[in-house]
């Protein structure tokens, strides 16, 4: 059997009837710790439908931060002036000129570089097309 822990949570009055007369309606009457069984029961479902396998969050922000659209537009605009890219076709670049952009422009130390390629995967704004080659996204 597993230890269980008090847990008090203040809710709508009307709630909490709706909670009981479902439980009474569930089980025909209101046993001792029927109650404590199917509010263990909603708690179980609402975390388990809001994680997935690999116990990260489902919900992500729909949007990635303004930072990261403001960087990748400020990268771009590098990549074309510094090495000559074609605005137009600027979809696949070489790792090295995208950490030299990210470094004029937000600084050389190797966390923020790492931290702003992290951010670039995690919004879907590149991704890797080899490890020394880059695709810029949509």
């Amino acid at each position: 059997m597993t230890k269980k822990v008090r847990l008090t949570l203040w809710i709508e009055a009307s709630l909490s009837l709706k909670f009981r007369q479902f439980v009474a309606e569930q089980y025909g009457q209101m046993g001792k710790g029927l109650l404590s069984f199917e509010a263990a029961q909603a708690l179980q479902s609402w975390v388990s439908t809001h994680k997935d396998t690999q116990r990260e969050l489902i919900h992500k922000p729909v949007n990635p931060m303004p930072n990261v659209f403001t960087l990748k537009q400020q990268v771009k605009d590098y990549l074309v002036s510094t090495f000559d890219y074609d605005p137009q076709n600027l979809y696949k670049l070489r790792k090295e000129h995208l950490i030299t952009a990210i470094s004029a422009l937000r600084g050389t130390d190797k966390r923020t570089i790492e931290k702003w390629m992290r951010l670039f995967e995690k919004y879907k704004v590149i991704k890797w097309v080899t490890p020394s080659v880059v695709e810029f996204l949509a």
